[in-house]
């Protein structure tokens, strides 16, 4: 269902399959969030289909990070793929996250991101 918003581009309302993933790092911070980003930019898999949002953040001296998944499948190809190698180019050992099914996801539509 497409939702017109004076505020807000369409959004779409969906409840799918979709997973939350939060990480919470202690020890880490933004340079090193930088330089993972830039390690993934570089192979070319910072940006993922699969994971339609993204957000960092540094919260009571952690640095955290929440995804949105399709499915836990896409995030463990993408972990096992790009985000663990990049992890041990900077030595870091990233904590086991915390992964729960998503009730409810609104985004915007897929095609206003490629437009």
């Amino acid at each position: 269902m497409l939702i017109k918003s004076s505020i807000f581009s369409p959004l779409k309302f969906t409840i799918m399959n979709k997973i939350v993933v939060l990480f919470e790092f202690e020890g880490m911070g933004a340079k090193e969030y930088d330089a993972i980003c830039e390690d993934l930019r570089k192979n070319d898999k910072l940006y993922n289909y699969n994971r339609p949002s993204h957000v960092a953040f540094e919260r009571d001296g952690k640095w955290c990070v929440v995804d949105v998944w399709n499915s836990e499948e896409a995030m463990r190809e993408f972990a096992d793929g790009a985000l663990l190698p990049a992890f041990q180019k900077i030595g870091i050992n990233p904590p086991q996250p915390v992964i729960l099914p998503a009730y409810s996801y609104k985004g915007v539509v897929e095609e206003l991101m490629s437009a």
